[in-house]
């Protein structure tokens, strides 16, 4: 299956500050997404690419990675979701290295818009993400005004953060708009174009291997060998 390519144009208050494109890639029982913003003006100069790898029926994610490139320094966050060794692994850098327990089906930024957009006209209550659990609440339809002519949107509240998502009413229910609050106003994120291209950048594969050879080496090692009888 292509990727959708969604292209956006980033507003503060009004004025542009940047750019978003936002990639899918539905591959089977898994979903690919890539989304690269590059930001400037108010908010400064610098590119945020985010790449995710999750479950196309439950959305849980798998693999999450954030770069972040600015003029003085780059930044890295890179987690791996095993499910098959219990464990969620965090990296800054190769030596800020964290782990936790994985106690339940996390999302990832990008995982969690691509479940909304599945939602229909029903929320979703208390959406396992690292550090918070985040509510989804429909609240509406509403006609927006975007490069590609008027659409329909379901509009999708988010708690805590209260961002919004719009997803148009139609399939294959494309993300119009997203709304995010900062402290000085808000960021829109406003669809200008839809595109496809042939397929995306691996990413994540490797760890579903991994662990499920983490799984059989566990279940190798818990075997007994059976004893030979001596013969009288």
């Amino acid at each position: 299956m292509s990727v959708e390519v969604c292209s956006y144009r980033l507003t503060l208050r009004g004025k542009p500050v940047g750019t978003h494109v936002l990639k899918t890639e539905n591959k089977g029982r898994f979903t690919r997404m890539e989304g690269t913003s590059h930001f400037q003006g108010s908010l400064g100069t610098l590119s945020v690419v985010q790449s995710s790898r999750s479950s196309s029926d439950s959305h849980h994610s798998l693999r999450f990675r954030e770069e972040t490139k600015e003029r003085s320094e780059n930044r890295s966050f890179d987690v791996t979701f095993d499910e098959g060794r219990g464990l969620v692994r965090a990296a800054r850098g190769p030596r800020d290295l964290a782990e936790t327990p994985y106690l339940r089906p996390y999302r990832d930024p990008l995982s969690l818009l691509n479940e909304i957009r599945s939602l229909g006209d029903q929320g979703a209550l208390n959406i396992a993400m690292l550090g918070k659990d985040v509510s989804v609440q429909f609240v509406g339809e509403v006609d927006l005004a975007t490069a590609l002519g008027t659409k329909r949107a379901r509009a999708y509240l988010l708690h805590p953060g209260q961002s919004v998502v719009y997803v148009d009413v139609h399939s294959p229910y494309t993300i119009l708009k997203l709304t995010q609050r900062l402290a000085d106003g808000h960021v829109d994120a406003l669809l200008v174009r839809v595109a496809s291209e042939p397929s995306l950048e691996a990413f994540g594969e490797d760890d579903k291997r991994q662990s499920q050879d983490g799984k059989g080496a566990r279940k190798r090692r818990g075997r007994r060998k059976p004893r030979r009888r001596r013969r009288a």
